[in-house]
């Protein structure tokens, strides 16, 4: 696990877009999945990556990138004083239920940890089972009344915030 940098724009991509073909196949049409474009994202991901706005970390296997997890500044209109979002946090199909997705989030926290965050907040679709698992499991709770709706794709979807506080998810995640 490793700070993000500019030449991981590629492999972030990848991840990004085969991770949404397969986590979101139950949800988005088949025609939408298969039209993301790696292209596309290496380029979104190379401009916030030149940017200090967004953190990205990295997991990697054999040099190549296989999960990454990125956060900032909360951008919701209601956030708390030195709130932290987690923006995206995928990881490669191949690499599910291994703990990879585990020690990214540890090293991803621990960064997090050191700045004066008061509580983290990410946003999830409430179709996502396997995410709701794993968040709830990371110590993260639905904030109750968050749940609102948008249009992905032909598709509407249901999403809401989960959050929890960097000490309360470290001793969900580390306990004694």
């Amino acid at each position: 696990m490793r700070r993000a940098r500019s030449e991981d724009a590629a492999g972030i991509a990848h991840v990004h877009v085969r991770s949404w073909q397969v986590a979101y196949r139950d949800m988005l049409s088949r025609d939408y999945l298969e039209r993301l474009s790696v292209a596309q994202r290496q380029h979104q991901w190379q401009a916030r990556l030149k940017h200090d706005e967004t953190r990205v970390v990295v997991a990697e296997s054999d040099g190549r990138v296989i999960g990454f997890c990125a956060w900032g500044s909360c951008r919701d209109t209601e956030a708390v004083p030195c709130q932290i979002e987690v923006y995206s946090f995928y990881l490669d199909p191949a690499y599910w239920s291994r703990g990879v997705g585990r020690r990214l989030w540890q090293h991803a926290l621990a960064e997090i940890r050191q700045g004066s965050s008061t509580r983290i907040s990410l946003w999830v679709l409430t179709a996502n089972q396997r995410a709701l698992r794993f968040y709830r499991s990371l110590g993260f709770e639905c904030d109750s009344g968050s749940r609102t709706s948008f249009e992905l794709g032909g598709v509407t979807l249901g999403e809401e915030r989960w959050v929890g506080t960097p000490e309360g998810l470290w001793r969900a995640l580390c306990p004694a």
